[in-house]
């Protein structure tokens, strides 16, 4: 799946929205290709941050380790050996 800025003037795909879209979603040949097809969902770009900020309530990102917390735990697995 991929995030394309676009060059031509196109309606947001989203219900209501009247804004001219900036960006498209291509589906390419995952799972939600036969929904969009071969011309993807058009998105403004209000409606594109509103679709993250919806996403990322569901999809909390895991934090990476910290340095203190990943050298206690190699210290750990030499001890160990």
């Amino acid at each position: 799946m991929d995030l394309v800025k676009l060059n031509v003037k196109t309606r947001c795909d989203m219900h209501l929205c009247r804004n001219l879209a900036e960006y498209r979603i291509a589906a390419g040949n995952g799972a939600l290709s036969h929904l969009f097809g071969n011309a993807g969902l058009y998105l403004c770009h209000d409606c594109l941050v509103k679709l993250y900020e919806a996403i990322g309530k569901v999809i909390v990102p895991k934090s990476p380790d910290n340095l203190i917390k990943k050298a206690v735990k190699r210290r750990e697995t030499n001890e160990e050996l």
